[in-house]
């Protein structure tokens, strides 16, 4: 775990160093270095973006609410698709699913960036998160992996 000077992170997020520096006045240190005070990055990101009043934590909190309610029904919606004993019914249910899917897909990326987590690992997440749940809509539906891309392409036009 790399723990950071108040002054360093100021430099990387291209801060004041007194504003961070009034940040973390009441946050405990998470270690010392020749007994200076050292935090980890997340530590400093949320002490500064709660002293700027950057997040509310109620406002947080709802949002992960929503995203997890959509996790929640998508979830719910591939378990209940293999239940379906209409083919016909089961593709209808899939197409449903996947608009769910491209909500839950956007909700990530919003909350990934919410959060400031790295551009490249969060679209990296969200991509494979994506491609995986399409591949519940296969077997259930009797489609090739490259129909399931095609029917998506032709949903978001």
């Amino acid at each position: 775990m790399k723990l950071i000077s108040a002054f360093g992170a100021a430099d990387m997020l291209e801060l004041d160093r007194q504003t961070v520096r009034r940040a973390l006045r009441h946050v405990a240190p998470d270690g010392y270095e020749k007994k200076q005070p050292r935090w980890r990055m997340k530590t400093i990101i949320e002490a500064v973006d709660r002293h700027l009043g950057r997040r509310d934590a109620g406002a947080s909190g709802l949002a992960q609410s929503a995203l997890d309610t959509l996790y929640e029904q998508f979830d719910n919606g591939c378990k209940a698709l293999h239940g379906v004993p209409d083919l016909d019914a089961r593709r209808r249910e899939a197409r449903r699913l996947m608009a769910v899917m491209v909500e839950l897909d956007t909700a990530m990326r919003a909350d990934a960036r919410a959060r400031r987590e790295d551009e490249l690992r969060a679209a990296l997440r969200c991509d494979e998160h994506f491609r995986l749940a399409m591949r519940n809509f296969e077997r259930p539906c009797a489609w090739t992996q490259e129909q399931c891309w095609a029917l998506l392409a032709e949903e978001e036009q």
